[in-house]
């Protein structure tokens, strides 16, 4: 036995050795992640509490109400499908809503969006453990596939995480609700897949190169969906370097331009039938007044907005912001881009083939949306097809993520060791970028901002800069710098186990019964606030309240509007409908803010006009003769009386 347990043990050395660690942790940790429900929700918020002064479940850190199109719509929404096991829309106001959800609407979706798939099995399974992989898919997806792209266009084992977390720990991903991670996610899988298929191809693997070729379009279909104006300014570039790292490569080109080319072309056959399948979303959504057919060019973006998120700490602690909020002031690393650009002009030493052209290729893509988010384009910018959708503002939110990109792309390649007069320069330059943008932060937006937070972080971005600079082949300035930019966002967004009040609680067990019951009729309900709406939608009850994602469905709304009088408020994208009851027959329609359909008067007369309307919820009792009393519950630390219609 003493003889066997050395070749034991160099056997289990030899396994550990080869396992393949960057990729079974993300999975692992995934996994566990899942099983456990955890989120970053902020529907653990008061107003999506039973009683807020005892909360179901744990909650680390507090929800964010600026958040409000995750909590009271994206998360509601895909629990009502967990809640019903269909994607379909129950509000007969609107227009099919599953494009803009990224949500199966047909057998093609189906396919394409197995996550949105499986939500389906939620009567089945436990919602949380579902809700939660799908939250943290894309940015499973960004784990195992970002630094497996940037190794194999810069040969470094180890930049592709420092990009991940300068990413992830950005403010504009925290601020918006991961989903900038979760978008890079499927573009980084997608362009990966890409690459497998050309080196496949190459080899004649031609099943092999046929699997990734298919994966590649289903990853890279879903990201136009996700959010158009950052899609266009983040997927082009990742795809692109990748395709001119593999067409610098001059082996095999015939066999490298056809994969691409097919990949391409089943990418936009796939676009299409998506859009084909949603074709009712976009006929309601082009003919919107708001959001409408609006066409964005190039402006002058104001400095903080584009270097400022070193600054932005103060944003988690809840400090008041001046002309903005937190979600719209937050932004990426852009002050990347400034030292990429100083490598650049320094002097690069290629070692990996390809890597140059990808550089090039991040470089005029990142340069264009620079332009974009800088300069004033006028009428001229307006005219770019595709382009144009893309307002100013959303370019220079994620600008910072491009220069990420491309300075992770650029750094493998830069000189071993710079002087220190070099990495100081650097470093200085930086710091003042750094440092003009928090002043402008501190005068203009965030007034409680101290003048030694803004040299602190000022003085942060030179030491990290210089010693990436100074040194970067040794793991210090990447540490240093993945560690400063955890510590703007560690605090922004809550850790959320499980799904708050919206299962679990006796008004969300008494909805999903009665959302069965009203599906089952026919019927519908209606309430007048949206911490209700919210909560309808999440337990899968059929109402006139809640959310107009895509558009209105014109032949409802002009019998609760006839003859159309009031469509320039109800013909509306992206808005929330809402009901204030009272004892008024006339029914008053009127926009309190350009995504809110506002509707007043009588739920009486509501019902007279559009039957289906079964129950109304109320936030005070009501005496009128169509109504009768059918019990209270509470929501948001409030009553709430529920009434049913008499006919």
């Amino acid at each position: 036995m003493s003889i066997d347990r050395p070749a034991e043990a160099g056997t289990v050395r030899r396994s550990l050795a080869a396992t393949r660690w960057e990729v079974v942790v993300p999975i692992v940790l995934y996994v566990l992640v899942s099983l456990a429900g955890i989120s970053l929700s902020s529907i653990g918020i008061s107003e999506l509490r039973e009683d807020p002064a005892e909360p179901t479940g744990v909650m680390l850190g507090d929800a964010q109400a600026i958040r409000a199109d995750e909590f009271l719509t994206g998360t509601p929404i895909l629990l009502g499908v967990e809640a019903t096991g269909r994607t379909d829309d129950l509000n007969p106001l609107t227009a099919p809503q599953q494009l803009l959800a990224v949500l199966p609407a047909g057998p093609v979706t189906s396919v394409l969006y197995p996550d949105g798939t499986a939500l389906r099995l939620g009567p089945y399974l436990p919602d949380s453990v579902l809700h939660s992989a799908r939250a943290w898919l894309g940015t499973l997806l960004l784990l195992l596939a970002a630094p497996a792209w940037f190794r194999r266009l810069t040969g470094s084992r180890w930049i592709g995480w420092f990009a991940v977390a300068l990413v992830v720990f950005s403010p504009a991903n925290a601020w918006w609700s991961n989903s900038h991670a979760s978008m890079l996610g499927f573009a980084f899988a997608g362009a990966l897949a890409l690459a497998k298929a050309v080196d496949a191809s190459r080899a004649s693997r031609w099943p092999v190169a046929a699997g990734w070729g298919l994966l590649s379009a289903a990853l890279l279909v879903r990201t136009p969906l996700m959010y158009p104006p950052w899609a266009v300014v983040l997927v082009p570039t990742v795809v692109l370097a990748t395709v001119a790292a593999c067409l610098a490569r001059p082996e095999a080109r015939r066999r490298t331009v056809a994969t691409i080319a097919a990949v391409g072309a089943l990418t936009l056959t796939f676009l299409a039938l998506v859009l084909w399948e949603s074709s009712a979303a976009l006929e309601a959504a082009g003919g919107t007044v708001y959001p409408g057919d609006r066409a964005s060019s190039g402006a002058a973006s104001a400095f903080q907005l584009l270097f400022g998120a070193t600054s932005l700490d103060e944003l988690a602690d809840g400090a008041a912001v001046v002309g903005s909020n937190a979600s719209e002031i937050s932004s990426g690393f852009t002050i990347a881009l400034v030292l990429a650009v100083l490598l650049l002009v320094r002097g690069m030493r290629w070692q990996v083939p390809g890597q140059h052209s990808a550089v090039v290729a991040a470089a005029v893509l990142t340069g264009f949306w620079t332009l974009w988010a800088t300069v004033d384009l006028g009428d001229l910018g307006a005219r770019i097809p595709g382009i144009n959708i893309v307002p100013p503002a959303r370019d220079a939110q994620v600008l910072g993520h491009l220069g990420v990109i491309l300075l992770c792309l650029v750094l493998p390649a830069a000189q071993r060791r710079a002087s220190l007069a070099v990495a100081a320069l650097a470093g200085g330059t930086t710091a003042v970028v750094a440092a003009h943008a928090g002043s402008l932060l501190r005068t203009q937006n965030l007034p409680e901002m101290s003048l030694a937070d803004v040299w602190l972080a000022a003085a942060a971005v030179g030491v990290v800069v210089l010693v990436l600079v100074r040194w970067p082949r040794r793991p210090a300035g990447y540490v240093l710098g993945s560690v400063l930019a955890l510590s703007l966002v560690w605090n922004v967004n809550p850790v959320l186990f499980g799904l708050g009040d919206l299962r679990g609680t006796e008004a969300a067990d008494a909805m999903l019964a009665d959302g069965e019951d009203a599906r089952a009729d026919g019927t519908v309900w209606a309430s007048d606030h949206y911490s209700v709406d919210a909560l309808m939608i999440a337990t899968g009850v059929p109402a006139l309240s809640g959310r107009q994602m895509s558009g209105p469905d014109r032949a409802v709304w002009e019998r609760l509007d006839p003859g159309g009088v009031h469509e320039e408020v109800w013909n509306r994208g992206g808005a929330y409908i809402w009901f204030s009851w009272s004892g008024r027959k006339e029914l008053v329609m009127d926009n309190p803010s350009p995504d809110v359909i506002h509707v007043t008067g009588s739920p009486c007369e509501v019902a007279e006009r559009l039957p289906r309307l079964g129950t109304i919820v109320a936030r005070q009792e009501l005496d009128l003769d169509c109504l009768r009393p059918d019990g209270t519950f509470t929501w948001g630390g409030a009553t709430r009386w529920v009434y049913a219609i008499d006919g």
